[in-house]
């Protein structure tokens, strides 16, 4: 998926909020947003990938901070709210008539924990607004369809901190029967973006066979800078589960096969071109 003209103002709002996360100097955020701008005025008119061209925005936002993580308190944040609600969400799962599905619709619900994305709020009543959206259901609903796939080798590819929580639970359902289960999560810091940390706080990585990282960070995959070996996992997977937008942006388009976008529209351009509404949640496979 192509940059819109919508993104970058989404864009240089993350940029401004993630920089006055780092620091109360008015002098480097002004230099941080500045860099920011630069990024886009320049990338933009190519048209490119917009998760891409913000990977490399936020890296020389950092830069210029000198920080490394500036999301580490609201990811902690996330992880635990959801741990603490772990026992309750479990408990609706269990006792659903399709256990898969209504993990599926779990995982997706925490594709909410998204910090920074204009017009999008991360809801603290996180139970409520858990029972409100499992209600609510799928706008479109592949499960069935995934659920099958994942029978074989699935190569899971991660998004934010506290999403990762609820992710364990979909992956036990997808562990029950697939061939081999690799975790995908960014290799460093990044936006509000789960890392090797948070899986392993969560326990994601003794669910998975394997745990991998997309190498240097990119927000999604850009596939120059995978390391070989999640390189190799993901071209010889029977299912990508992609999770969230970022994915989404860098895969829609891709040549790759059987790839399961699990995913909440939080913003305009990504909701129009899936054809659904921002706000609606989404399983949707592409084969």
């Amino acid at each position: 998926m192509k940059i819109t003209p919508q993104c970058p103002a989404c864009l240089i709002n993350r940029a401004y909020m993630e920089a006055e996360m780092a620091t109360s100097d008015k002098k480097l955020i002004y230099k941080a947003v500045a860099a920011a701008l630069e990024v886009l005025a320049r990338r933009f008119p190519e048209g490119g990938i917009n998760a891409i061209i913000a990977t490399e925005m936020h890296r020389k936002v950092y830069s210029i901070l000198g920080c490394e993580d500036p999301y580490k308190e609201v990811k902690r944040k996330a992880n635990e709210l959801v741990m603490g609600h772990l026992k309750d969400v479990k408990e609706i799962i269990e006792k659903s008539e399709d256990k898969f599905k209504a993990a599926v619709i779990t995982s997706i619900i925490g594709n909410t924990f998204d910090y920074g994305v204009m017009g999008h709020e991360v809801r603290e009543d996180f139970m409520d607004f858990f029972k409100e959206m499992f209600a609510k259901g799928l706008k479109i609903d592949d499960t069935n369809e995934i659920r099958e796939l994942c029978r074989g080798k699935v190569v899971y590819l991660t998004d934010n901190a506290g999403e990762i929580v609820l992710d364990t639970l979909l992956m036990k359902e997808i562990k029950k029967s697939c061939e081999r289960l690799t975790l995908v999560v960014r290799g460093r810091p990044i936006l509000s973006d789960a890392t090797v940390e948070d899986a392993k706080l969560c326990g994601a990585d003794r669910i998975a066979d394997e745990l991998l990282t997309n190498g240097k960070g990119a927000i999604g995959i850009i596939p120059e800078e995978l390391p070989e070996i999640t390189r190799c996992r993901i071209e010889e997977s029977d299912i990508i589960v992609a999770k969230g937008m970022a994915n989404y942006e860098c895969l829609s388009d891709s040549d790759y096969e059987n790839v399961a976008f699990l995913l909440t529209a939080k913003c305009r351009p990504v909701a129009e071109d899936i054809g659904v509404s921002v706000g609606d949640m989404v399983a949707m496979l592409r084969a």
